[in-house]
């Protein structure tokens, strides 16, 4: 289901497990809300890969239903990625450090081409820094991200 990208803040855009495209489908509807604030077209295109990991991460290890939200808070624009999964991703640590950082020889060369485990480092260098998780009142979880500042709109 997708929410009408005029309604910037709140819910943004709503799947399922049963959905065939929720990435593509979120990261598109997320463009027209960061572009209806007014905001630069680099923290667009930022924010929705950021966000777009976020929603792929959710849709692959998590259970739904899945929801965007995006919130203003304390000057910030927020998005928060829930699903209904009360557990908290592990090795949060180690998927944000470079994945060849003091590595040598052989392993180092392979590793830039791993395909896979590289979606929160990819999150964590576009929000530098300025993303999370947290718990729900209902008991599951969100992912967060900052994607700018309020002021950042024109």
């Amino acid at each position: 289901m997708i929410s009408a990208p005029s309604a910037a803040l709140g819910l943004v855009y709503r799947w399922t497990d049963h959905t065939i495209n929720p990435t593509g489908e979120a990261r598109a509807i997320l463009r027209c809300v960061l572009r209806d604030l007014g905001l630069p077209s680099d923290v667009i295109s930022d924010g929705a890969l950021a966000v777009s990991e976020l929603v792929a991460n959710a849709h692959e290890h998590a259970c739904g239903p899945y929801e965007v939200r995006m919130r203003s808070a304390a000057g910030r624009y927020i998005c928060e990625i829930h699903d209904g999964d009360p557990m908290l991703p592990t090795h949060l640590y180690t998927a944000c450090v470079s994945p060849w950082q003091g590595r040598t020889g052989e392993r180092a060369l392979d590793e830039p081409l791993i395909e896979r485990g590289r979606g929160l480092r990819i999150v964590h260098e576009l929000a530098k820094g300025q993303w999370g998780f947290r718990f729900t009142e209902q008991g599951t979880k969100a992912a967060w991200i900052v994607l700018a500042m309020a002021s950042s709109a024109s």
